[in-house]
């Protein structure tokens, strides 16, 4: 007998909390954040034991704390798992794609006004003249031409 969505809601919904490393009292907290209204840690605790019943506006934010689909939650097939999955990155890289895109925009502006400041001089030679700059992140470094 297939399980009713509810239960399967309740199971999924706890491997994958869990799996992104997030306590129900966070996950309440961001369900209630984007609802708008208080959620007690507990419903989550309820929820995830089967003990109450998901609403169908808990289900959806419970999906978008979480950053899956909601079908990623009502669903047993390991299919429909790694496509959920593989949106979710798509999404993922959508979203790093624009921030990239916005910093690019940004050093060629900055490119632009270093240059008019100094009179064109290469800006590489200004960076190697500045010395070494810390990275804040692993595997910084790069290039400094922003049309590279």
């Amino acid at each position: 007998m297939n399980p009713l969505p509810v239960d399967l809601f309740a199971r999924r919904l706890r491997q994958e909390r869990e799996h992104q490393g997030i306590s129900q009292a966070e996950l309440a907290r961001r369900i209630a954040d984007i609802l708008g209204t208080n959620v007690d840690p507990s419903a989550v605790t309820r929820i995830e034991q089967q003990m109450r019943a998901v609403r169908l506006d808990e289900a959806v934010a419970a999906a978008q704390a979480l950053g899956v689909p909601l079908v990623f939650l009502l669903n047993d097939d390991p299919t429909a798992e790694e496509e959920a999955e593989l949106q979710r990155y798509l999404a993922e890289y959508a979203l790093a794609q624009r921030q990239w895109e916005k910093s690019r925009r940004e050093m060629l502006r900055l490119t632009r006004i270093i240059q008019t400041i100094t009179g064109g001089t290469d800006l590489q030679a200004l960076l190697d003249a500045r010395g070494p700059v810390e990275d804040q992140e692993e595997g910084g470094g790069g290039s400094t031409d922003p049309d590279a």
